[in-house]
């Protein structure tokens, strides 16, 4: 998986950030709920497996 960092950027000074330290920030953030989404699902699934009546 490559982490999208893309060119350097000047500092924001408003922000005290850089554009590219909030363009990944972002970025792992998007990450991090589809892997919490994929998790539920995963989660979901051994519930329902578990209490699966035959």
């Amino acid at each position: 998986m490559t982490i999208p960092f893309g060119e350097p950027e000047p500092t924001d000074a408003l922000l005290n950030k850089s554009v590219s330290s909030m363009r990944l920030r972002s970025w792992l953030d998007t990450r991090l709920r589809q892997l919490a989404v994929a998790q539920r699902i995963q989660d979901a699934r051994s519930l329902r497996s578990e209490f699966l009546l035959d």
